[in-house]
């Protein structure tokens, strides 16, 4: 660049610097243009296409806010990148963005859609586009300086996309009334009343076909009620998704380790992985550093099994256990996890790693598949996999979900239970799997977990990596120890 520069005479220098300058005010002027999603703000989008009510619980500067930003930005101005694959909006809708006080909404919830307010005018730095953003609509807030209530953005139908920006902190008697398209709340409300009063505004919104609601944020307040419904009693229409520093490239290793120092040690599990302070609740107590390993290539005298959790709504799951007999330490090395794939479409996403491997399936896996007579074992037996001929179950014949879920964590505390840095979506849904207040499993979003709990049942029927075409003589793991005893 420099020396491209210096071969440059004086007045082509100046025309260069202009030229730099003019793309530079033009991508502050249309930040949105150069987004890029990452794996999860694209997973985030697909799920608006599937639910009405999405939750983004995410760990501190992961982006959540701005990821919010974005899809408001593509609602109001309704163009919408090749890329997306969310829900859209063919008119131009109505739209509240909430925020905490009017000072939190304009330092964060404004700025990230639209820039600061100077003069009359909004810079358009923010996700909205700055010849998007009708100026001469804007309405002031009279209580906070800097502040805007309401501004309308120029839709791609040629009508115009209203925005408002409201504090939840005055009560919920400020979001009466008006039926909504959109409603995204940015950091949680302690008062119990504003989310379903959200969901309330949009029951009309969206043409009579029900609206949205987005929240963003960091479970600061632990198990609330919000955290718990969401956790504990997901219904129908709505999705949660956790975030952690990890599925966050723009944070280097340096970052973490200076922001990790510099908090509370309570605190850093949930500023971190985005995860609410459930204290006994928490099944896997065990950190996630403590348990992740790089990934090696499987020796031939390791012991190798796959396991599977069928779905279709909710998503079914594959994985690989690894298991180092000398050393009695066991590897989740291989995942997938995807929902309303069938059995041929899933033995494509995972065949490279499970021709010739034995694979433990569940009990519902003799279950008839919905208009056929098939059960679904001999489904998937067909399409490549090498099915175990009995279900998942405990030397004894049993399939005791306890059984499963204290003998892992009585290997992760000891050291003998290992996750492959790759098996991101184990590691998500450990950070969330917990007891109600009843001391209940609750059965949610534990797909993956499943499927290595009924690969762990089966270890006895693993083969040498060696020789994987052939089920070698059952292996019989040692006895268990109690937790807190080597």
């Amino acid at each position: 660049m420099q020396s491209w520069l210096h071969s440059l005479n004086r007045q082509q220098k100046i025309e260069a610097i202009k030229l730099l300058e003019e793309k530079l005010r033009r991508k502050k002027a249309s930040r949105v243009s150069y987004f890029k999603p990452y794996a999860w703000q694209a997973e985030l989008y697909e799920a608006g296409s599937r639910y009405k009510q999405r939750l983004l619980m995410a760990a501190n500067r992961v982006g959540k806010t701005y990821s919010a930003a974005v899809e408001v930005s593509y609602h109001l101005t309704g163009e919408y990148p090749d890329w997306w694959n969310g829900v859209r909006f063919d008119f131009p809708p109505d739209i509240w963005a909430l925020g905490v006080t009017g000072e939190q909404i304009r330092d964060v919830v404004q700025k990230e859609l639209f820039g600061d307010l100077v003069g009359d005018e909004l810079e358009g730095t923010g996700a909205v586009p700055r010849d998007a953003i009708l100026n001469e609509t804007i309405i002031r807030s009279n209580q906070t300086k800097g502040l805007i209530k309401e501004v309308k953005i120029r839709h791609k139908s040629g009508g115009m996309s209203v925005c408002g920006l409201k504090s939840y902190s005055q009560g919920q008697h400020v979001l009466m009334g008006p039926s909504k398209d959109f409603v995204w709340i940015d950091e949680e409300p302690k008062d119990r009343t504003i989310y379903p009063q959200c969901v309330t505004r949009t029951a009309t919104g969206n043409k009579n076909e029900g609206g949205y609601v987005l929240m963003t944020f960091t479970p600061e307040n632990g198990m609330t009620e919000i955290v718990s419904q969401f956790m504990n009693e997901l219904q129908q229409g709505q999705w949660l998704k956790n975030v952690t520093w990890d599925d966050a490239p723009h944070l280097t290793e340096e970052t973490k380790k200076q922001i990790l120092k510099a908090l509370p040690e309570y605190q850093r599990e949930m500023r971190s992985k985005g995860v609410p302070l459930m204290g006994s609740g928490l099944i896997f107590t065990v950190p996630d550093s403590e348990i992740i390993v790089s990934p090696f290539e499987c020796p031939d005298h390791f012991k190798v099994i796959n396991g599977m959790d069928f779905g279709w709504d909710h998503p079914q799951s594959h994985v690989q256990l690894w298991f180092d007999v000398e050393a009695d330490i066991v590897y989740l090395a291989r995942e997938w996890r995807d929902r309303e794939k069938d059995a041929v479409q899933a033995w494509a996403a995972v065949k490279s790693w499970n021709q010739g491997i034995p694979c433990s399936w569940p009990h519902d896996g003799l279950q008839h598949e919905k208009g056929g007579g098939e059960v679904l074992k001999e489904d998937y037996r067909k399409a490549g996999f090498m099915m175990l001929p009995e279900k998942a179950t405990w030397h004894d014949g049993s399939n005791s979900v306890e059984a499963g879920v204290y003998q892992l964590l009585e290997r992760m505390i000891s050291g003998r239970f290992k996750v492959f840095s790759t098996c991101q979506a184990f590691l998500e849904e450990k950070r969330l799997y917990h007891r109600n207040d009843k001391g209940q499993i609750v059965k949610e979003r534990d797909d993956v977990i499943s499927a290595v709990r009924y690969a762990y049942m089966m270890l006895r029927n693993a083969v040498s990596m060696g020789t994987t075409k052939t089920i070698q003589k059952p292996y019989i793991p040692r006895p268990i120890k109690p937790i807190g005893r080597r």
